[in-house]
């Protein structure tokens, strides 16, 4: 058996890792020079995202421009917009009220949107229920006759709209029903009326009787 004899790989070893640390050692010194490190730290490199990951960096900047939407619901949040964008007005200014309609049909007009109840109340900033007790009497806010009588043409004219999308299949029936029924009044039922017979004078005998349920057997 052999004595004294040094265990192969060994300095084979140690000149590798000194040679690693001579590779690392000046990966750093070329690393210190292009990022200005005059002192020598070492440098150590962050785990970065992974490949082919996005930037999910959430903007902080609230000045968003509103023409970068092109899709339908920018489209329709725009529509909606444009009506809290209309000043307020005097409902009792004939004149202010007549151009505020022609407001609100423009603005459907522009956005190739259907006219509806809530859009013609919404460009004279109420709710539904308000235009309809306006259009009712229900409450005197517009006192004014020709005020009135323009903002109740507007409604027959989106009436009168409605029943020509469907005439001509421009809408979808079910919602125009839908609509119609809830904005318009209209009905497809049919009422019956029960009274009380009026004569006070017939007795038990005469409503037997009358019923069939007594035979001569």
């Amino acid at each position: 058996m052999e004595t004294g004899k040094k265990k192969p790989g060994r300095k084979q070893g140690n000149r590798s890792g000194r040679q690693q640390a001579k590779n690392t050692g000046s990966n750093n010194q070329a690393a210190n020079q292009a990022t200005g490190n005059p002192d020598n730290v070492p440098v150590t490199r962050k785990r970065g995202r992974p490949a082919g990951s996005k930037n999910k960096t959430v903007r902080k900047d609230h000045n968003i421009n509103a023409n970068s939407g092109n899709g339908d619901n920018a489209h329709m949040i725009k529509y909606a917009m444009a009506f809290s964008e209309l000043p307020a007005i005097d409902v009792n200014n004939p004149v202010q009220v007549k151009q505020r309609v022609i407001d609100m049909f423009n603005i459907n007009a522009a956005f190739d949107i259907k006219p509806s109840v809530a859009s013609l109340a919404m460009a004279f900033h109420v709710d539904r229920v308000t235009l309809f007790n306006w259009l009712t009497g229900k409450t005197e806010t517009v006192k004014n006759k020709e005020s009135f009588n323009a903002i109740k043409n507007a409604y027959s004219q989106i009436n009168l709209l409605y029943e020509t999308y469907m005439n001509t299949g421009k809408i979808n029936p079910i919602a125009a029903i839908f609509l119609m029924k809830n904005n318009m009044g209209y009905k497809d039922t049919t009422d019956y009326i029960i009274t009380a017979n009026q004569d006070n004078n017939i007795g038990l005998t005469d409503i037997v009787n009358r019923s069939g349920l007594l035979t001569d057997e």
